[in-house]
């Protein structure tokens, strides 16, 4: 085996132990998100939008609830003081960071009472959900 091949099998090796569920779980991302969607939203709208939209969408795709016994099941609800904490991002340019996100069919957003208040929820999707249909289409080409 080549040393390029060596050096393969050490990726492979993380890779099987990552999706081990006692790692800390994981969450699939389409190779799509970045030759693709970045691409096209880099077009739409300013590239550093479409990058931080795809960086906050793996974000909350990071934070979702895992446990199915209730209604949060998949969905994430960190403040957004906690993604400005977290990411870097600033706080003014979260919701329009989401707003690219629901637009193109990547975040589903939702405001529920909380303890009083009002808390937002995000469901992060794993490709687009069709505008017309509501269906959501997985990708065909460019994913490894």
């Amino acid at each position: 085996m080549s040393n390029l091949g060596e050096l393969a099998q050490l990726a492979v090796k993380q890779k099987t132990k990552v999706l081990e569920s006692e790692h800390g779980g994981y969450s699939p991302s389409l190779h799509s998100l970045f030759r693709d969607h970045l691409k096209e939203l880099g077009v739409k709208y300013q590239k550093n939008d479409a990058r931080d939209a795809i960086f906050l969408l793996l974000y909350l795709h990071a934070y979702v609830n895992g446990t199915e016994s209730n209604d949060f099941y998949m969905w994430a609800f960190p403040t957004v003081k906690q993604i400005r904490m977290d990411t870097g991002i600033h706080g003014d340019r979260i919701k329009p960071l989401c707003r690219i996100l629901e637009v193109e069919g990547l975040l589903i957003t939702r405001k529920i009472p909380w303890n009083g208040n009002t808390k937002k929820l995000f469901l992060p999707l794993f490709y687009p959900l069709e505008r017309e249909t509501q269906e959501l289409s997985i990708p065909v080409n460019g994913v490894a």
